[in-house]
């Protein structure tokens, strides 16, 4: 890690990803809050998550098309500016009518998630494109420790602020946050070789496919090799039931515990701090005992977060909680993300990113929607739906991780 630290390219990736998450993370900390302590608020969060997620799953399989045939720079670039344009935009119109009502709260939700949507499968193609494959492991580590505390300087901002600062001051500085990111970013050397390999083929052009032919070239490439393919779904589902969970954590705080925004704040900087230590030690655990080993394990320390949360209903309770689901969540994804980057072709990582996004936000979808018990039986009901669902895909993994025991004891041992 001390070598890559020293690699300029990285040093310019972590400030630009820090501004960005910090801008990003402030706002998805203060809309939720805001909007679940209004009348009604629960079922508007509710539906502008599902809205979200049905928006972005039609989406998803033409830009992850799109980024497979274009420039990964242009891309990143292009989710800063859309963050910077559309948050700034908001700020103004929150500012000109004196404050934010229902509706106005739910686009600025919609913006920063289309955000997130945006700016993760072009990072992620670009970073396989930029650096050796030596350096994969190692830097998703950086990247996750980064991303991590940034949330966690989020999540103290965003408890500062939204009680103290107008939400159109709030988005000023988000919007100040993806500009920064985008200038930064602008600056890195970049050379899209898989566009130069395919404009200098020899070999007679072929008509571009269809957006949902080269969808169907990512997921043809995942259907060869189903039980790889079952071990990467099943191993995402931590990171969906966190961002399913984005919908109950403010509820389960205002609601459940009936505590504070402060004791939010402290539940996100709790997540964050758990995620920090799995992407210190996770790289070095991957490369000692292979992903297949490790990813297992993690689920576990996520399981016993959700059991927390179910059971024992105080705030303390709710921030140790919080660590062992930042932990977990973290873990898994270092360590799958270390396996997609040296598993999946480059020519196809946009796409089969696809794939997975879309299968994200349907699950999402599904999921949200399930929360709906909660309006009846309270948040724990919502947490020991979504303890079912991470059971099922705990098997799974058990399941399949023999088809990735081989290849994940290849990948080299962090730096």
């Amino acid at each position: 890690m001390k070598e890559l630290l020293r690699d300029t390219r990285v040093q310019r990736l972590l400030i630009a990803n820090t501004l960005g998450s910090i801008g990003s993370g402030v706002t998805i900390f203060a809309v939720p809050w805001l909007l679940v302590n209004q009348p009604g608020g629960n079922a508007a969060f509710r539906w502008i998550t599902i809205a979200t997620t049905i928006v972005l799953f039609l989406l998803m399989p033409y830009y992850g098309a799109w980024v497979d045939h274009h420039s990964r720079k242009t891309a990143l670039l292009a989710s800063e500016a859309w963050g910077f344009v559309a948050t700034l935009a908001m700020a103004l119109v929150g500012l000109v009518l004196g404050g934010f009502s229902t509706w106005q709260l739910m686009a600025i939700y919609f913006a920063g998630m289309l955000y997130y949507t945006l700016h993760y499968p072009a990072k992620f193609a670009m970073i396989q494109q930029m650096f050796d494959r030596s350096q994969y492991q190692s830097l998703i580590g950086l990247l996750e420790i980064q991303g991590q505390t940034a949330m966690m300087i989020a999540g103290g901002l965003g408890g500062l602020l939204v009680a103290h600062v107008p939400l159109w001051g709030i988005l000023l500085f988000d919007a100040a946050t993806y500009l920064a990111s985008f200038l930064i970013q602008a600056s890195l050397p970049y050379e899209a070789t898989h566009l130069v390999t395919r404009h200098s083929s020899l070999a007679t052009p072929m008509a571009k496919p269809s957006v949902w032919s080269a969808v169907a070239e990512g997921w043809r490439w995942l259907r060869d090799r189903p039980r790889l393919t079952l071990f990467f779904t099943c191993s995402l589902v931590p990171f969906l039931i966190v961002m399913a969970g984005n919908y109950l954590f403010p509820i389960y705080v205002a609601q459940t515990l009936r505590a504070s925004a402060a004791w939010f704040a402290g539940g996100e900087i709790a997540f964050a701090v758990g995620a920090v230590v799995a992407g210190f030690w996770l790289p070095r655990l991957i490369g000692q005992h292979s992903a297949a080993a490790t990813i297992p394990a993690t689920m576990l320390v996520f399981l016993g977060g959700l059991v927390l949360l179910i059971a024992f209903r105080f705030p303390v309770a709710f921030l140790l909680a919080g660590a062992l689901l930042g932990f977990g969540n973290a873990g898994c994804r270092v360590a799958r993300s270390a396996l997609l980057l040296h598993l999946v072709p480059n020519e196809v990582m946009g796409r089969v990113n696809g794939f997975y996004l879309v299968f994200d936000r349907v699950m999402r979808t599904l999921l949200v929607y399930a929360m709906v018990i909660i309006d009846t039986q309270g948040p724990p009901a919502g947490y020991l739906v979504l303890a079912i669902v991470f059971l099922i895909a705990f098997v799974g993994v058990l399941q399949s991780r023999s088809a990735v025991r081989v290849s994940a004891t290849a990948v080299p041992a962090a730096a």
